[in-house]
């Protein structure tokens, strides 16, 4: 596909998801524009030698990034709360949405979380409510992106795991649980296979998964992949209520509502190759 001449411009570049949507968006063709506020990271610095446009910008300060946003073909827009915090979040993504429709974007994809209905009370899925308003009522074209829990958390150590994946999980949810599972270089993928078919998604809402196993099923393929059983801290569900009340909050909804099924049937749809959790450990069997 020649994507050469349009240049989709990707917020959040060195984090998982933006870092996935700006690797699968060069490799389809498009340029890209790299957001982040340390161009001299070594994420940055990849990205740069993938071909993206790596330019420093800080989205609390707006009037600054406004030339980045004009005459680009779109936006994938994604915030961290757990680095910035729930207000900072929607303030980011609502700039975001502001500085895509002042430069006349054609198409923004916007990566939130949640079913995406008030109620919830989880306080990072309302926070994502609020930049979904802002989104819609500006005229722009845009697609909404609801990844499920991200297969990462069964590896890594930054991102509030394995206390939270291999021990509250169980304890709160229950090992035979069934959840639904997605890596962030599929939600990557999806995105730029929205941007590239625009008519199709445009003004649409798109859960993305890969797998839906419980715990113990994915404790097992980690122990066939490893050899040995996961690394977890074993701290009293009390402690990750008091220290992570958003997360606690998120659990105590997930145990009202069960994970929906179907979903891994329509990712296929848009990305045949979506991973599955045995898949996504091999591909990181890395200690």
């Amino acid at each position: 596909m020649d994507n050469g001449d349009k240049t989709i411009l990707v917020t959040g570049a060195t984090g998982r998801q933006g870092g996935a949507a700006a690797r699968h968006l060069l490799k389809d063709g498009w340029n890209v524009r790299a957001l982040t506020r340390n161009p001299d990271s070594e994420k940055a610095k990849s990205l740069k030698e993938l071909g993206a446009d790596v330019i420093k910008g800080d989205l609390n300060r707006p009037d600054e990034l406004k030339h980045f946003f004009e005459g680009i073909h779109g936006v994938f827009s994604v915030q961290n709360p757990w680095i910035t915090g729930l207000e900072k979040e929607t303030e980011h993504g609502i700039v975001t949405a502001d500085l895509a429709a002042g430069g006349s974007v054609k198409h923004l994809v916007y990566s939130s979380a949640g079913p995406g209905n008030p109620g919830t009370g989880v306080p990072h899925f309302d926070s994502k409510l609020k930049i979904e308003e802002q989104i819609r009522g500006l005229g722009v074209p845009y697609t909404i992106l609801r990844p499920v829990g991200f297969m990462e958390t069964l590896k890594d150590n930054d991102f509030v795991p394995p206390l939270m994946a291999w021990n509250v999980n169980e304890k709160v949810l229950g090992k035979d649980r069934m959840l639904n599972w997605v890596a962030c270089d599929d939600i990557g993928a999806v995105a730029a296979k929205v941007f590239a078919s625009p008519g199709e998604f445009a003004g649409k809402e798109i859960a993305i998964a890969g797998d839906r196993k419980s715990m113990d099923q994915c404790r097992e393929i980690y122990k066939k992949i490893h050899n040995k059983n996961p690394f977890r801290i074993p701290a009293p569900v009390w402690l990750f209520k008091v220290m992570q009340k958003d997360l606690w909050k998120m659990y105590q909804w997930m145990l009202r509502e069960p994970d929906p099924e179907g979903l891994i049937e329509q990712t296929r749809k848009i990305h045949p190759g979506v991973m599955d959790v045995e898949t996504w450990m091999w591909k990181n069997a890395s200690p």
